[in-house]
């Protein structure tokens, strides 16, 4: 009898939050429940990991998961900074697009190939493709190219007063469990009646939408120059010109009169045209006629290009 009613007691009390390994229902995921795990890795400093498993075991209750977190913390040793800072990630994929008169590329960075090729990555590459898109659209002129400073590439949005991207970024590291970052982002833009840009990213993706996906990526500012090319015929030859620059990697443009200087050349028109060795790429688009070269853009994801075609 007495062992009946102790066990009927030791029911009826409330269970502490705790953390054991048996299975934890999920919460429901909703815009709430995005922002609270979003408080919660600010507050805590905490892998989003635990976080996340912080707020389940807590039924969601924001202050009572933020304070089994500290106790767990300085319980267990956590370091506050997370374990994913520290770690490399080069991996990844250069993702661009075109729109009209303007077009841009940029690179975003995960610890392994099996992520890259993940929907989940490729959402956020589009992600962040269409925010530097809307920002090249809401920014004044600022030349023919511009490559945005680590500032605002911490301040870019999905769309014009819309979400900050790093709030994707670490929704998107929680779920995936590696590091990822914004390398990079920039813009070219010509004029809209005498202007072309060609593009190709090389290793492409069959990604949904319009955004174009690879390990490689290049973008070039041209100048329609008369007898203007038919429409197939100036996009083939944009396309032409963009392969070369991935290709060769060059990092200035120089001038159609330059003189090649060997294999080792780096102006982009004084060199072997690729898919015409035996002449400079000035001298086949003198050639051709249909364009000129104005300035150009070419990533590599995961490596450091030199003078990114300054």
């Amino acid at each position: 009898m007495q062992r009946a009613a102790l066990r009927a007691a030791a029911a009826a009390r409330p269970v502490p939050c705790r953390w054991f390994r048996g299975p934890v229902p999920l919460l429901a995921v909703t815009a709430a429940d995005k922002e609270a795990l979003l408080r919660l890795r600010r507050n805590t400093g905490l892998p989003f990991t635990q976080c996340r498993e912080a707020l389940q075991r807590c039924a969601g209750d924001l202050e009572q998961a933020e304070a089994w977190l500290q106790a767990e913390a300085q319980r267990r040793g956590w370091s506050r900074s997370g374990t994913l800072r520290s770690r490399r990630a080069r991996e990844g994929l250069v993702g661009l697009l075109r729109d009209g008169a303007a077009a841009v590329m940029v690179e975003v960075n995960c610890e392994t190939d099996f992520v890259a090729r993940t929907p989940q990555f490729q959402q956020l590459v589009e992600r962040v493709v269409l925010g530097t898109m809307a920002q090249c659209r809401a920014s004044p002129p600022r030349g023919d190219k511009y490559l945005l400073q680590e500032e605002e590439l911490g301040q870019l949005r999905t769309s014009p007063g819309g979400e900050l991207l790093s709030d994707h970024f670490a929704l998107a590291m929680g779920q995936l469990g590696e590091k990822l970052a914004l390398r990079r982002a920039a813009w070219l833009q010509v004029p809209e009646a005498t202007g072309h840009i060609g593009a190709y990213a090389h290793g492409s993706l069959a990604a949904p939408g319009p955004v174009a996906m690879g390990t490689y990526g290049a973008l070039v500012a041209c100048e329609v120059t008369e007898p203007a090319l038919p429409a197939p015929q100036l996009e083939a030859l944009g396309k032409k010109v963009a392969q070369h620059v991935v290709g060769m990697a060059p990092t200035t443009l120089g001038s159609p009169e330059d003189q090649p200087q060997g294999e080792h050349e780096k102006r982009l028109l004084a060199q072997s045209f690729l898919l015409a060795p035996d002449m400079t790429l000035g001298q086949f688009l003198a050639a051709q006629g249909g364009l000129r070269v104005r300035d150009f853009l070419r990533f590599q994801c995961g490596h450091e290009e030199e003078g990114e075609g300054q």
